[in-house]
């Protein structure tokens, strides 16, 4: 293998050395000099997306980003864990996106203690959904589009969203494992429906129904929260259209997937499957995804969001133990053949030893009081947020006070607006509704009935409304009864 290998471990103790082109299996001792990775799991990961001001003093990002993760993340305060987070800079707003990860700091010492242990360390922890930067960091992919990934695997599935060659948004999907249990199924029979015969009803046989069911109804709900994390993103990151839509999942192809997408507006998106390292074989390309995006991150080509808590510890002769013993070894050679300077170089030596450990104090010193003005400062901000808090609690109450006689007048023509763009949208497209509920001049549910057939029309109206002005159109419930599609769609202006 060439110079530039990492070493890719896994949770159960697995090491495999790569240098961006194949897989060598290695014992984890003998990797204890390489550049070592893994990965962990997307379902041990907590995210939270936020704003803060463009701008915000950058020594104190880390501790904000801390105190969010816990008072809006929904983090546990009796434990410990490890966070990491991406910033975006935006293009239409004064602020920067942070999006947080955090694990348990237990649950990565259970999963990749043993490992650590062997290698010596793990110098990156990534999050799952970055690694797709690896593929723009070696020009496998153009870092000028706007590309979405749709990875499916046995143990979890997630869409991942790039722009311009970074990560931007992900959304976590149901497993294959999980659609098995639903089917009654094993995961095989599932991966291997998905491959051949895809999600078209004509291709199964009648004692194949229920998988068939399970499949349509799962990728109905996966296509539509794909479109719909898509569609929350496009004002924020200024997205016109999906450039690619590329599918992780051993290189094969779903029969009938791409047509669900095309029904949610990416007719003109390019579609295919991901492609990593032309050396490996289909089942092990995601696996070599993750590795390509460890070697990235060894090379300095991506500054990597990592969660490792296991570092490479530093050479002996690095630490101030090593350095002070080295100093005696040599003056113990030294008195070995000038015994005329013993006590010369044994009073300074003391002397040093002297020095290390008033130097030593005052570092712990400065430590304790470092932590004393965090502590400090993390009140401060609070106190504030509260005051903030309750400014504007103040300042509602007077806006609302102010605007009530207005308001109503307006929420008059709102609603009376809002029906006639619904009921324009389905004379539209031919659409039948059940129901309509309106709750207040804001919010509508509206109970679509369609033939399974023409289901796309409901798609269609949904991105009617959507194209009107409306700030979210949504399916809460869908039932699929014979070949009659009932979806209960609600509307926030």
């Amino acid at each position: 293998m060439s110079g530039r290998t990492i070493c890719y471990c896994t949770g159960e103790g697995e090491a495999l050395l790569f240098d961006g082109e194949s897989f060598v299996e290695t014992e984890p001792k003998k990797a204890k000099r390489s550049f070592c990775g893994a990965v962990v799991p997307s379902e041990e990961i907590r995210s939270h997306t936020f704003k803060i001001p463009a701008g915000s003093d950058e020594s104190k990002l880390d501790t904000l980003v801390e105190i969010t993760m816990f008072e809006e993340g929904g983090l546990d305060l009796q434990k410990e864990y490890v966070i990491a987070y991406v910033r975006h800079t935006l293009d239409f707003d004064s602020s920067w996106l942070i999006e947080a990860f955090a694990v348990e700091r237990e649950r990565l010492k259970e999963r990749f203690g043993k490992i650590a242990s062997r290698t010596g360390h793990l110098d990156v922890l990534a999050v799952p959904f970055t690694v797709y930067e690896a593929l723009y960091a070696f020009d496998k992919a153009d870092d000028r589009a706007i590309d979405l990934f749709l990875h499916l695997s046995e143990e979890a599935s997630f869409a991942v969203l790039c722009k311009e060659g970074k990560y931007i948004a992900h959304r976590n999907l149901p497993s294959l494992a999980s659609l098995a249990a639903k089917a009654n199924v094993s995961v095989e029979v599932v991966r291997e429906a998905l491959r051949e015969r895809g999600l078209e009803s004509e291709r199964y046989g009648a004692d194949e129904r229920l998988l068939i069911e399970t499949l349509q109804e799962a990728f109905l709900k996966i296509v539509e929260r794909v479109a719909q994390t898509v569609n929350h993103k496009r004002g924020i990151f200024g997205i016109k259209k999906v450039d690619s839509l590329l599918l992780d999942f051993g290189q094969s192809l779903i029969p009938g997937l791409w047509e669900l997408f095309d029904g949610y507006g990416f007719e003109e998106s390019r579609k295919g499957a991901m492609s990593c390292c032309e050396g490996l074989d289909p089942a092990m390309q995601h696996r070599g995804l993750e590795a390509l995006y460890m070697l990235a991150v060894k090379e300095g080509k991506i500054d990597g969001v990592n969660l490792t808590i296991f570092e490479k510890r530093p050479g002996f002769l690095q630490t101030h133990t090593g350095r002070f013993v080295s100093i005696l070894a040599a003056g113990a050679l030294l008195t070995v053949g000038y015994a005329v300077f013993k006590e010369r170089e044994l009073a300074t030596l003391e002397e040093r030893y002297l020095q290390l450990d008033g130097e030593l104090s005052t570092l712990r010193q400065k430590a304790a009081a470092l932590r004393k003005a965090v502590s400090k400062e993390r009140g401060g901000l609070e106190e504030a947020r509260r005051r903030l808090d309750e400014s504007r609690e103040k300042i509602m109450a007077f806006d609302e006070t102010a605007d009530a006689a207005l308001l109503i007048e307006e929420s008059k023509i709102r609603r009376r607006r809002m029906v006639r763009d619904v009921d324009r949208a389905l004379a539209r497209y031919a659409l039948a509704a059940t129901s309509m509920e309106q709750n207040g001049s804001k919010r509508m549910e509206v109970e679509i009935l369609s033939d399974y057939g023409r289901r796309d029309r409901i798609a269609k109206f949904i991105k009617a409304l959507i194209e009107m002005g409306y700030r979210s159109v949504e399916t809460e419930a869908i039932r699929l009864d014979e070949r009659l599609y009932s979806s209960r769609v609600e509307i926030v202006r």
